[in-house]
């Protein structure tokens, strides 16, 4: 059930109009180069792909979804497309809401996760990388499973391993990256029962590390210029990639689950 109240406008549910666009945790600039990008770019493709053909293993196209942090929309939009027709997407910044609007996605929320309006509403929550842009991640957990109903399940996708971070995390508002053991403790003092968790992401680990070195993170304030950086790549080489990625989505889980570029974990209410 909602437990607060809101404004509605353009179709949107507004909780938390005060939030501002940008912020320590997400600068919304951001948002406008994903639009641009998140059809083409080999990651989103890949990711999406790989998060729809785990979670259907899972989830039952039938339940009633949110998908908390959802920038765009662009995964829920696949999803939807792909049978899960009763998802829902929450996001602070009313920009990204628009575009999700935009791609047909009939109920858009903002709000602050921190602040849920949410109480036993939901069968499921998806959060694809969301996590690691709040500092209080464990009190973010708790706000999920009081919005899940009873047997509720989480899906989360997140950035791993440390000895990745690289500048564009810092952009990004990332506040961490996440091993498998670090976040399966974290989901179970939770209120939480892990159901899977696997990296993915693992072939192209060899150019992350690379980006690692080249693109360290210097620890400075990132500038306002580094909001509006140009995520695009060579089409060649998103192509190569992308066919790579493809290839690993495909045989992930005959694949050592040690380490990747990614994580994603499922886990369900206790």
């Amino acid at each position: 059930m909602i437990i607060r109240d809101f404004l509605e406008e353009d179709n949107i549910k507004i909780f938390d109009r005060d939030i501002r666009e940008n912020h320590a945790d997400y600068n919304a600039k951001g948002l406008d180069n994903l639009y641009a990008q998140e059809e083409d770019n080999f990651w989103f493709i890949a990711r999406k792909e790989y998060i729809f053909q785990t979670i259907k293993q899972f989830i039952s196209m039938s339940e009633k979804i949110i998908e908390i942090g959802a920038g765009t929309g662009n995964v829920s939009r696949y999803l939807q497309s792909n049978g899960y027709k009763n998802i829902s997407v929450g996001e602070m910044h009313l920009s990204g809401l628009k575009y999700a609007k935009g791609y047909g996605i009939k109920e858009c929320y903002q709000f602050n996760l921190l602040d849920t309006p949410f109480e036993d509403e939901f069968d499921a929550v998806f959060m694809f990388d969301v996590l690691e842009h709040i500092e209080e991640d464990d009190f973010a957990l708790q706000n999920v499973n009081k919005s899940l109903n009873k047997k509720g399940e989480i899906v989360l996708t997140v950035p791993s391993n440390m000895w990745l971070w690289n500048r564009d995390d810092a952009i990004a508002g990332h506040k961490k990256r996440y091993t498998k053991k670090e976040l399966i403790n974290k989901l179970e003092s939770n209120g939480f029962v892990i159901l899977k968790a696997r990296y993915f992401f693992i072939g192209i680990v060899p150019l992350l590390f690379l980006r690692t070195v080249l693109n360290s993170d210097d620890k400075s304030e990132v500038k306002e210029t580094e909001f509006s950086n140009d995520i695009s790549m060579n089409s060649v080489l998103n192509n190569v990639l992308l066919f790579i990625s493809r290839v690993e989505n495909k045989i992930n889980h005959l694949l050592p689950n040690i380490f990747g570029g990614s994580l994603l974990i499922i886990a369900k209410k206790k």
